[in-house]
């Protein structure tokens, strides 16, 4: 039967105590497989290195992870990032986000795509119109 949890946390004071898992590791993470998908598709992984809090995807070639999001505790500069873990600029506080891999070609139905192309933020609306909104 799907969607029968391999691990289960049950809170068993009634006190209020929030249920938690907690992993001491000098890299801990979590990989999540989807196992009807052929590989490299369907592996992730919820990781904390250097001090950042990462939601990795497998690579094409399925021999390591990429990242997909970073995110950095506020006393470690509060960033967020897409596609890149370290090009916040000596910035705090910032998100960053890399150059689109493959730029959109297709229209988006009811909203828009916001990314980068070398450097330039840009949009991408319903109506096929692309806005600079930042040059590079």
């Amino acid at each position: 039967e799907y969607n029968q949890p391999a691990l289960r946390v049950k809170q068993a004071s009634k006190r209020g105590g929030a249920a938690s898992i907690r992993i001491d590791d000098p890299n801990p993470d979590i990989e999540l497989i989807e196992t009807d998908q052929a590989a490299p598709a369907g592996k992730y992984e919820i990781a904390v290195q250097s001090d950042k809090l990462q939601i990795n995807g497998r690579n094409a070639s399925d021999t390591g992870f990429e990242t997909v999001v970073v995110f950095q505790r506020r006393a470690a500069g509060g960033n967020i990032g897409f596609g890149t873990t370290s090009q916040f600029g000596a910035g705090h506080g910032v998100i960053a986000i890399a150059n689109a891999s493959v730029v959109p070609s297709v229209n988006p139905a009811g909203g828009g795509i916001l990314y980068v192309e070398d450097g330039a933020l840009k949009y991408r609306g319903v109506n096929g119109t692309i806005t600079t909104i930042a040059p590079a």
